[in-house]
């Protein structure tokens, strides 16, 4: 099966379109769809994944992406407990991928907009600082119609595209033809590896959750990916253990087993790998910050 598109509607006269959704839990899949997106998250945390990149999201995120940039946003399993009060929201802004071509091609004005955008092909998260200003003119966004909201969003993305810290998300190799690269399958194996990643997971159980042999799904995964289920699945499991020794008061060898490393020479070669710090450098400068 093909990725799951997302069908964006876009008044026929408007130029973007804005909303703020209030849920108890992100429901959106894995999916794509050709207009650009700005989304920022007011309330809640979890997994961020975009295109073959994984991180961890809380309050204040900021994420530009591109057209066909398959994404989406995963909240923590305490979010879909049945006695959870707890709420996840954000404000989106989508504008169609004309936008650059029609509006700011021939605006020398618009240079800076225009290398922001050709960046945000791969996704952008950008600094803290910005995405707190950027987040209050987005709300004010919501607030607003007609030509005064598109000129407060042009103001966004002309006050984004100074953002030298920005970063991007997937890797410049990845591919973003939606025609070969997504599937239904993939996002199978994501939610599969969301809810296991804390126990040991062989090739052979993801595999079978792909309905494919262990040497088809390693190659069918490295080639969406361009990582190894393994690489990718670390990735997975060191961005958690992250959120876990900022946001809590375990030790480093209770955030280990927690993220499923029952060795902790491995643990810590894991993290210092993908963070070039050590578990315990990284929670001593998060708890100062």
């Amino acid at each position: 099966m093909r990725a799951l598109f997302e069908k964006v509607v876009i008044h026929e006269q408007s130029s973007l379109l804005v909303r703020r959704f209030q849920l108890a839990y992100f429901d959106a899949p894995w999916h794509y769809h050709p207009e650009y997106e700005l989304t920022y998250i007011i309330k809640s945390h979890g997994r961020r994944f975009v295109g073959d990149h994984v991180d961890s999201f809380a309050a204040g995120d900021l994420v530009l992406l591109g057209p066909n940039l398959p994404h989406f946003w995963r909240n923590d399993e305490e979010f879909y407990q049945s006695e959870s009060d707890r709420r996840a929201e954000s404000i989106v802004v989508q504008f169609p991928a004309s936008f650059e071509e029609s509006g700011l091609m021939n605006v020398p004005e618009a240079a800076s907009v225009r290398r922001l955008l050709q960046r945000a092909r791969y996704g952008l998260r950008f600094s803290q600082t910005i995405s707190q200003k950027a987040g209050e003119m987005m709300g004010q966004l919501v607030e607003q119609t007609g030509f005064t909201q598109l000129l407060g969003f042009l103001h966004i993305l002309t006050y984004l595209s100074t953002d030298r810290d920005a970063y991007l998300l997937a890797s410049d190799g990845y591919q973003l033809s939606t025609g070969t690269a997504e599937t239904e399958r993939m996002k199978r194996i994501l939610e599969f590896m969301l809810a296991h990643f804390r126990n040991e997971i062989r090739v052979d159980q993801i595999a079978s959750v792909a309905g494919m042999t262990p040497a088809a799904f390693c190659r069918y995964f490295k080639k969406r990916t361009r990582k190894s289920f393994v690489e990718y699945l670390n990735e997975l499991r060191i961005s958690h253990a992250r959120k876990l020794l900022a946001d809590t008061d375990l030790s480093v060898g209770q955030v280990g087993l927690e993220c499923g490393y029952n060795n902790s020479s491995h643990f810590h070669r894991q993290f210092k790998l993908l963070t070039s710090m050590t578990p315990m450098h990284y929670q001593t400068a998060a708890k100062e910050k």
